[in-house]
């Protein structure tokens, strides 16, 4: 009777441990096709939405108006400056304090709130134009999946700067510090170090992108569907790339700690039979 109910409890166990092995294995193989389809956005994902004459002709149009813009631009921009300057005769030191310089102050500041406030308006104006001349284009196309790959690698390439400039001064303290460490001993910390560095550089580089990205999808303009759609594209395709830069990282260090370990293993090991055939040598040599 015991075995008959002991029967049906092992065969529940037995089902539940195959479904739960089952589960395991489909999210180990989607999160396996997720990174596959990042690495594939990153590197060889062509653009969903074709460029068209008429399309090009429309973008061109509103680069040629932002163009104008950009010469009045530059003409309010050198107003600005020489406004500041004609403020900054009078601005002496502790002018608030002097009433003659405190009223040549208060005099030319209006002309220069006057020039920023021009300034920020053809900025404005200007970026508007940019921006409709990117939504002609459309943020799917070449040259939306250009500028968020070229945001990327910006980034990518920040956060790689600051991992080599704090390896950098990590190994320098790590060298002074270092006296009365063997060399493996000091070439292992450094391996650590310059990973941990790496690692800390990439996952500073995809938090850097994923803040610019939402801005770099708004001057396209596009739907709020396609602009969440291309978001979660770009989050994954860069933990994708991090993800197999960091890989490469440790394999590379892996590599690196074993290549060491061997090379110490065979040099103990010389080192050894070396001191066991001492004795026999000199015990012949004494005798002959």
């Amino acid at each position: 009777m015991s075995e008959r109910r002991v029967r049906p409890v092992r065969e529940n166990n037995v089902a539940l441990s195959v479904n739960v092995t089952r589960i395991a294995n489909s999210r180990i193989a989607l999160l396996g096709v997720l990174w596959a389809f990042g690495l594939f956005a990153v590197f060889l994902a062509p653009a969903p939405v074709k460029i068209t004459q008429e399309k090009l002709a429309i973008y061109q149009a509103k680069l040629d108006e932002a163009q104008g813009i950009t010469r009045g631009l530059a003409l309010a921009e050198q107003e600005l400056m020489d406004a500041q300057l004609h403020l900054n005769e009078v601005a002496v030191w502790f002018w608030r304090f002097r009433p003659e310089a405190r009223k040549e102050v208060e005099g030319r500041k209006p002309a220069v709130e006057a020039a920023k406030i021009k300034v920020r308006a053809l900025h404005k104006e200007r970026s508007n134009m940019l921006s409709d001349a990117k939504r002609a284009l459309g943020l799917w196309s070449d040259a939306g999946l250009e500028e968020s790959r070229q945001l990327l690698w910006s980034s990518f390439y920040s956060g790689k700067v600051f991992a080599q400039r704090q390896t950098f001064w990590d190994s320098i303290f790590a060298i002074f510090d270092s006296r009365e460490k063997a060399w493996y001993v000091l070439l292992f910390e450094l391996l650590v170090t310059a990973i941990i560095n790496y690692t800390l550089g990439a996952v500073l580089s995809v938090v850097s992108f994923v803040i610019s990205l939402p801005s770099l999808i708004s001057t396209f303009q596009p739907s709020w569907p396609s602009a969440i759609a291309f978001f979660s594209v770009g989050v994954l395709a860069s933990i994708s790339l991090i993800l197999a830069y960091i890989a490469v990282l440790f394999a590379a260090g892996t590599a690196v700690v074993v290549t060491t370990s061997s090379f110490l293993h065979s040099y103990e090991s010389r080192r050894l039979t070396s001191e066991r055939q001492r004795p026999y040598i000199r015990s012949r040599q004494h005798y002959d």
